[in-house]
């Protein structure tokens, strides 16, 4: 007997559940935006791509100088004195006031002598710069949609696929003044129809 019950109390609880579950689903299908009970919104989602930039590092430069030794040669103009003896004889005269004796007398010769000299002088100039230029990239990705299909199954058949409960209710709207329209052979303006109803007719 306590099963019997307790199986009923979880049926009743099951179905309070579902209650509460439906009434909170139309809830959040109205929006929570105090919507009337008759009208039904629901939102379709679909996702945008897009696409920015980010900075990264896409390599170096490096620059490194190494030192090389060559060998050149270089032509220098030089000059030098060379020295010649010329004996001239000379005849027999009589030397004036010349004194035999010993002497010596000395000539400076000179000549070039080749100095070689290194020192560094700028031959160019490396010049590394980074200039940005404008590219463009096609990404391609997936996105995802909402689509969102009504079907209608209400009394009224035969209604063409994609028409609205608007449009419905526009049609039947229209069935129903088309027979006052023929009585009285005109389209009547809001007042007129209003006069008519005051009257009775």
């Amino acid at each position: 007997m306590d099963r019997d019950e307790e199986r009923a109390g979880r049926r009743e609880r099951g179905r309070e559940d579902l209650r509460e579950n439906t009434e909170d689903r139309e809830e959040y299908l109205r929006g929570r935006e105090g919507l009337s009970e008759e009208e039904l919104r629901v939102q379709r989602t679909e996702e945008e791509l897009r696409a920015g930039t980010r900075e990264r590092e896409a390599g170096e430069v490096r620059v490194r100088k190494d030192v090389r030794t060559d060998r050149e040669q270089v032509r220098v103009p030089t000059r030098h004195e060379e020295v010649s003896v010329e004996r001239v004889p000379v005849e027999g005269r009589e030397a004036s006031e010349a004194e035999i004796g010993e002497d010596e007398v000395t000539m400076p010769v000179t000549e070039d002598e080749v100095v070689v000299e290194k020192r560094p002088v700028v031959k160019e100039e490396i010049r590394i710069r980074k200039d940005a230029v404008q590219d463009e990239e096609v990404v391609e990705e997936d996105v995802r949609r909402e689509e969102i299909d009504v079907e209608d199954a209400t009394a009224t058949r035969g209604r063409r696929e994609g028409e609205t409960a608007r449009t419905a209710q526009a049609e039947r709207r229209a069935e129903e003044e088309r027979p006052e329209r023929e009585e009285t052979g005109r389209d009547e303006g809001v007042l007129d129809k209003a006069k008519r109803k005051l009257q009775g007719q």
